[in-house]
Order: structure tokens, then sequence, then C-alpha cells
């Protein structure tokens, strides 16, 4: 996802960073003694311009253009570049932040868009009399000529669109003729979820969480499309844990019907509840929630995700573990009496009460039969983080299992704080296989997923030392050379307030504004979803971020309503010293195999794992390898 960003260490790109130094004292125990329920805060050869044609009045859902291109309006127009030279647009004013309950109204005196608010056009003003009175012309983005994108320095910038007279007013619930609604929903910030982030390096406030967005959502209405409007941002705090289905309903009902959202920007990570709500109240929400895709086509067009759905997920671990694992020696074990034998397979995953990990393991398991894979063993763990007690308890009955079953390698889809427990019964049995990261970690990956470096420290190093497996993120950047990072700073001149979460925070503003800016003037959920359809799938071929698309690109079966589509492979080098992602120096890191290399659906080599060879091997980058790097353009007020 953005920060879209590609090789390197053996491909002549920027040095690996290994730095030394001694490494801090291990954060086990804080880890396991804190951590109670958490989420994880994770061109072409001509000038070709794409412009959209006003369609009269108010729209429908249920009449608007349908997926990867129906009805929507967009034309190609004369590709010279003397005939699309987009108007300067002038500076937006920011983002008006509401609380719960209370009326939006602009800002008396202060211009929309760069343009004098009409008297007739506010907040309450009434869809067609609105848009009748509207702008003579709405602003347009600063657009490249050169490569018909928007002339931002990010690879993720989508085509150009042209201005149109009027965007339709009050087009859809929570949308005027001059503002958007938007409900951001936080995560809960409770002692353990606290202690967690702050172990990890992650001390963002709220304050500086709230003005990150507020920055964010300035960028994208200074440089994108946003037909006139505005957008409000209402934080919500939820009122019960990740997995209250109940609790989790109930915000959503205020979320619709007190706040009045047209959208919501996150939701909790271990209940679909949250989403499904809003659906059923036609509220647009940008959710990662892990349900197949049969579940985000029934609640069309109200659910997007930033990642990739239940399905695409189980997809691409599947292969990986079909046609890069299955019929070859278990070589990477420690145990040598299980490296000289062929590989069996366990599956560990979290048994959360969302139910979530049961259905997603039922489902990849019946996805590996496909592969010819056959699973001796499927065990589920829960309750791990209330106390250490319950962890290790846990951990025995897994352990005791994988063993009697005669596993050479272990599946993993956990979270992050598991296998601290796991692995040290593993060694207290005396049991040492294969561990199979298969993309795990916490919802958006980040800090404290399985997949960090900070986590892979807390774990048994005698037995860590033989982990491998898939990474949905990409390949480590240095801080500061993300994109989410980096458009920040181009437009503010400041790095982002909330360092450590800002491109987890980046995510949901992007998509929302990318699904906009080419969705049209007439803003409906559809519109958004319609937007994103058809958007070019962005950074193939790059390694420090996934590639991203929506709608049909060729690459899943049906309309593709998750963002993240491809796949790194990386092992656990429990040697090399250099920073986790806070920047503590230690001992230990992941290494992303041929420079990060990604791939997607029906990619995968059939040939064994690239793990525990150093050749082509990265850690860190310190810059954006040569076919990650970004355009470049100056900042303009």
């Amino acid at each position: 996802m953005p920060g879209l960003l590609w090789d390197h260490s053996a491909m002549g790109g920027p040095a690996d960073r290994n730095g030394g130094g001694a490494g801090p004292g291990p954060v086990v125990t804080a880890l396991a003694q804190g951590l109670a329920r958490y989420r994880f805060v994770l061109a072409g050869t001509a000038a070709v311009l794409l412009v959209l044609s006003l369609l009269p009045g108010r729209h429908d859902d249920a009449a608007a253009g349908r997926s990867g291109g129906g009805t929507g309006g967009f034309t190609v127009v004369d590709p010279t570049p003397e005939h699309n030279q987009a108007p300067r647009r002038s500076r937006p004013s920011p983002a008006v932040e509401t609380t719960p309950g209370s009326t939006a109204a602009p800002i008396p005196g202060r211009p929309v868009n760069g343009q004098a608010p009409r008297p007739s056009a506010t907040t309450s003003g009434t869809g067609r009399a609105a848009a009748a009175d509207a702008l003579t012309l709405l602003p347009s983005p600063v657009c490249d000529p050169a490569t018909g994108r928007l002339a931002v320095p990010a690879r993720s910038a989508p085509p150009c669109v042209a201005s149109v007279a009027a965007n339709g007013g009050a087009t859809a619930p929570g949308v005027t003729a001059e503002t958007i609604t938007v409900a951001v929903y936080l995560g809960r910030t409770d002692v353990a979820s606290s202690a967690l982030a702050t172990a990890a390096g992650n001390r963002d406030s709220p304050d500086e969480v709230a003005a990150t967005y507020r920055s964010y959502v300035d960028y994208f209405e200074h440089h994108y499309q946003t037909w006139g409007r505005r957008v409000q941002l209402v934080f919500v705090t939820p009122s019960g844990a990740e997995d209250d289905a109940e609790r989790a309903r109930a915000d959503a009902v205020r979320v619709a019907t007190e706040i009045g959202a047209f959208a919501s920007w996150g939701g909790p990570a271990r209940t679909a509840a949250y989403a499904d709500e809003l659906a059923a109240r036609r509220v647009l929400c940008i959710c990662a929630v892990p349900e197949p895709d049969s579940w985000y086509e029934a609640r069309a067009p109200y659910v997007i995700s930033p990642e990739p759905t239940g399905s695409q997920r189980i997809a691409l671990q599947s292969e990986y573990v079909g046609r890069r694992l299955a019929g070859r020696p278990a070589r990477n074990a420690s145990d040598v009496m299980l490296a000289g034998q062929d590989r069996t397979f366990g599956l560990v995953y979290d048994d959360s009460p969302g139910r979530f990990g049961l259905r997603g393991a039922e489902t990849l398991e019946r996805e590996l039969r496909r592969h010819g894979v056959e699973l001796l063993a499927s065990v589920g763990f829960r309750g791990t983080a209330t106390a250490p007690a319950a962890g290790s308890e846990e951990a025995r009955k897994v352990v005791g299992r994988l063993r009697q079953a005669g596993v050479t390698s272990v599946l993993y889809v956990g979270d992050a704080l598991f296998p601290v427990f796991m692995t040290q019964e593993a060694t207290r049995q005396g049991y040492g296989p294969e561990w199979v990261l298969l993309g795990a970690g916490g919802p958006g990956g980040g800090l404290s997923g399985a997949d960090s470096t900070f986590s892979g420290r807390t774990y048994d190093q005698t037995q860590w030392a033989h982990a491998f497996g898939l990474s949905f993120g990409g390949a480590r950047l240095a801080p500061g050379q993300d994109e989410a990072w980096r458009v920040h700073t181009w437009h503010t001149g400041r790095p982002p307030p909330a360092p450590a979460s800002h491109a987890l925070i980046y995510r949901a503003p992007w998509i929302f504004f990318t699904g906009m800016h080419l969705g049209g003037p007439i803003v409906t959920p559809a519109s958004i979803r319609d937007g994103l359809f058809r958007l070019p799938a962005a950074g193939r071929g790059m390694v420090t971020s996934p590639s991203v698309s929506f709608g049909r690109h060729g690459l899943w079966v049906g309309d593709d309503y998750g963002g993240d589509d491809d796949v790194t492979e990386l092992w656990w080098d429990a040697t090399t010293a250099g920073p986790d992602e806070a920047g503590a120096s230690g001992v230990g890191m992941y290494r992303y195999v041929a420079g990060g290399r990604r791939y997607l659906p029906g990619q995968q080599p059939a040939a064994d794992t690239g793990a525990f060879d150093r050749s082509g091997t990265v850690t860190v980058y310190d810059e954006p390898p040569p076919s990650d790097q970004p355009p470049s353009y100056p900042h303009r007020d």
C-alpha cells in the first residue's frame, strides 16, 4: 500500500544497513505482562487526461457506475500538453473538525478550495439548489502533462481529471455542496495496548495522531480533486474491546446517526460487526476486515479494505507453501532428525472470540489441500495476552500437539505475542522445527507484527534462528524515506506529528481521496468504489511497498475490494546487528530475499525457499532503490 515504493544489495542499490552496537535487554517480560487485547496502531508515452462529465441531479448508489468502468463519464481528451494544462489550484483551507452531535458549517470568511463560500451553498444547502449556485468552475489540481498524473512526489499518484462546473450538492448522507463528514475510528488506548506501543517505539499521543490525520487531509485537499468539498473529521473512540461485536455495532450506529458520517476511516480489527452495521446503513467503511471476498461483495460498495481480503491472503499463503515448501526436506529445522525428513506441516492460528482465526484456518486448510498439502495438525490458541501463565499454558498445548504429530514445519498466522511463549516452550520440550511465517502480524503490520525486527528479538533465538516465510509488508526503509513521510514533509515542510504511526494513518485517507478524485463530483459510496476501480494498478515491480489495485486487473476473480496484492519472502538472521523499527540497536534482523522482490498471485516460483542464503538480501534500505524512486516536483502553495 502507499508508501508505494524497489531490488537491491547485489543489484547495486543503496548499501544494506547493518549497523552495530550492543542491543538492549529483552522486552519479553514487559510484553507478556502488559498485553491484553490490542490493535496495532500498521506514464506513459502521451499525456492522457480523463474528464468526468457531470451527471445531472442526485444519484443513488444503485444507479452509480459499476466496477471497472461501467458508467462514470470518463472520456479521453486531446492528449497534447497545450490542451491539457490544468489551472493552478489555490490552497484550500484546512479540514473542519467537529465533535459528535455538532453542526458543521464553513468558518466565516474562510475560502473553500480557494473560492469564497456562497451564502446559498452552505452545509444546510439542499442538493440541486446548492448545485445551481455552486462554483463557476471547480478548482483543478496541477497535472504533469508528461505522465498524465497528479504532480505530487508519490509513485501512487492517480491519473489527472478535469474540472467541472458544479458538484451536485448534497449527493449522499454526510455530503453537502461544501463538506463531507468522515468519522476516524481510533484504537482503544488501554494500559496493555499502550505498553506494547511504547515498547515498540510508538509514543505518538492522541493529539499527534489527530494532527497527522488533519495534515494528510490538508495535503489531499490541496493536491487531489475534491470537487469543491472539504472533509470534516470527527474522531471516534470505541466503546468496547476489539472483539466486542455488540459494542462495535453500537459505535457504528452512533457514527451513522449521531455523527451523520458519510464514511468511516478504520474500525475494530477483531470483529466485522462495525463494518457490517455501517454497510447496512449505507455508510462507507474503509476497514481491514479479515473476511472472504464473498463478504465484501455482499456489502458492496460499502466496505473497502486497505489490506488483502481474507480470500486473497489465503490464496497467497497456500501458493507459497504448495510451490516453495511442500515435497522437499525440512532443511531449516534445528532438530537434525526433522531436517532430514520431507516437510510435514502443522498450522498454528489465533482462535480469537470473533472466530476469524478458526474460519480462516479452515479455509487455509482447504486451499492447502488443493495444492497437495495435508496438515498433520491444526491448533488454535487464545487467551495468551491476559497473563503470562495463560500464554505458557496455551503454548504447552500447542507445542505438545505439534511435536506429537511429527510436524517438521510450523505454519504460523497469529499475532506478535504468542511466539514469545511458543518458542520458549519448544525449547523446553526439545522440539526444533522450521518456523514458517505466513504473513503473521497485527492488522497493518508495522512496529509490532511478528514479521518486525522489534518482535523477532523477543523470541527464543535458538528457535527463531530457523524462522522464515512471508511478509505482506514491503522491505524496510530507513525512517523518513516512505511515501507517507515524504508527502507530508513536501507539503508542510515538517515531519508528521505522529512519526511512529504516520504510515498507518496515511492509508485510509489515500484510499478515500483517490476514490473521490477518480470517482467524480457526484460523491456516493459507489462513486468512491468506482473511482478506486479506475485506478491503474500501482506499485508493480517495487520492493519497499506492496502492489495495490482495486477492481479488475487480471489478478483476482471478480471485483477486488482489498488493496495489497503481493508478498515477499524473509528470514531471521540471528547474528546480524542493526536498528529495529524504533531505531534501537541490537542483534537479530529480518533479511528480505532477492532484495525484497515481491510476488503477485500465481508468480511464486516452483523452487525451494530462498531463506538462509545471504546473497542478494537486504535488511534495511537507506533510501528507495532506483526503481522505487518517486518523481520530484517543486512544492506549490
